[in-house]
């Protein structure tokens, strides 16, 4: 499904408060609500879009705790509890947000305070297509739903289920598909099929899920530049949202891990996903792509091992490591600052938005830095100090950003051999508003 690389399923504790309700009756607590508008951003305009399908998780567990479509103002309203959460919207003709590949941003909501969240979708008008939507049997949250093309294979496109068992997914191209699901420990049963049409542009398709013992994973963990162990955990995470996917995460014990009842599929192995001060080594992943790259049932019963370094530590703008309620930066260029990385001779600095685009910095798959250079002596750098950002940061919106240390010895080499990171779920921050003149 298409969800969004680098801001990561989420995994820490909502913290809930109580307090008096409209009649001050403790028994009657005053809700809270979250409502979110969408609105699609067009060449020219932005207009609300009807029929958006909106999903909320939780960001400690990336279970969906509500869903529902937008009215006809792309608006849903939802009664929810404090905490932390995250959203997946999806709109025919338009492009989801978080974008493929990335992992969206979460947002805190308060106690007793309305929280509303605003989401832009790029309009991306796809000729012949349609949808599909549906319900899974039994009623089970969290299941992603993919429609694989018969006649090509490598055209897959997928849906999420909410907490009601409905699926919707947008933009699919006309043609036929097989339609499978994906979940720790369940798998279709039977089969479940759809065509779509300039006839007939949206079909309904009810599936039927069972229980499946699934496949094995196990391995072992090693630290590198370092002696001290810590229990990290590993997990499944889906190869096109880099989402943890539900059950698939365990930690090691004594240096050893193992994941079953894993369901068949294609899934992205990972280490050290949590805030924990490791991270899995950057220059193994860059120069060994698609290594943590698993099949199953195939690849049931291998031994993959992991080697995680210490991370490099964020001083600010970033989330705590214990939170991922976004920092409030100090201004709308905010200075990125972090403590130096032993045997660091480059670093590389990168900016996503809500939805996963990237708007500075970063590198290319072939090494190439899109950045300024930025030497060992430096421990902070202020945004677009090259000016080569692709847009410049909106106040009120979240952003996360995202460091590596090279160790390569030529100015302005590009990769060479990376040495750490930073972690996956820290960077997150908030741009302010700009103070009102009176």
């Amino acid at each position: 499904m298409k969800r969004s690389v680098y801001l990561l399923m989420l995994v820490l504790t909502a913290v809930f408060y109580f307090g008096c309700s409209d009649d001050d009756s403790p028994s009657k607590p005053k809700p809270t609500y979250l409502t979110v508008h969408v609105y699609g951003k067009t060449p020219t305009d932005t207009t609300a879009i009807f029929n958006s399908n909106v999903v909320v998780y939780n960001a400690e567990t990336n279970q969906s705790v509500a869903r529902e479509l937008t009215d006809l103002n792309g608006e849903c309203t939802f009664e929810i509890a404090s905490g932390n959460y995250y959203l997946e919207v999806t709109a025919q003709e338009y492009d989801p947000s978080p974008a493929p590949n990335v992992t969206p941003v979460p947002f805190f909501v308060t106690a007793h305070i309305n929280n509303v969240q605003n989401r832009y979708l790029n309009e991306n008008v796809i000729p012949n297509s349609g949808y599909i939507e549906g319900t899974v049997s039994p009623v089970v949250n969290n299941v992603l739903v993919i429609a694989e093309n018969t006649l090509n294979s490598d055209k897959k496109y997928g849906g999420v289920t909410g907490p009601d068992g409905y699926f919707v997914i947008y933009n699919v191209p006309f043609g036929s598909y097989d339609l499978d699901i994906f979940k720790a420990g369940y798998k279709i049963s039977g089969t479940a099929s759809a065509a779509i049409s300039n006839s007939t542009p949206h079909v309904n398709v009810p599936i039927t899920i069972t229980g499946y013992s699934g496949s094995s994973l196990s391995g072992n963990i090693s630290f590198l530049a370092t002696t001290d162990t810590s229990n990290v955990d590993v997990v499944l995470r889906d190869p096109a949202t880099k989402q943890v996917i539900p059950g698939m995460r365990t930690r090691e014990d004594g240096g050893n891990y193992s994941l079953d009842s894993i369901p068949d599929g294609e899934f992205l192995a990972w280490a050290s996903f949590e805030n924990d001060g490791y991270v899995i080594d950057p220059d193994w992943i860059f120069k060994n792509p698609g290594s943590l790259d698993l099949s199953f049932p195939a690849d049931s019963g291998t031994v993959l091992n992991f080697s995680v370094t210490g991370s490099i530590k964020l001083l600010s703008p970033t989330n705590p490591a214990d939170s991922i309620y976004a920092y409030m930066a100090d201004s709308s260029t905010p200075t990125f600052s972090w403590e130096a990385y032993p045997s660091t001779k480059e670093y590389f600095i990168e900016v996503r938005d809500i939805n996963g685009n990237r708007i500075w910095g970063g590198f290319n798959s072939d090494g190439t830095v899109n950045h300024g250079y930025i030497d060992d002596s430096v421990t902070s750098v202020q945004f677009d100090f090259d000016g080569t950002a692709s847009a410049q940061l909106v106040p009120g919106e979240i952003y996360q950003w995202k460091l590596w240390a090279d160790k390569g010895t030529a100015v302005d080499s590009g990769v060479e051999q990376m040495i750490s990171s930073s972690e996956d779920l820290l960077g997150i921050f908030q741009v302010p508003e700009p103070v009102p003149v009176k």
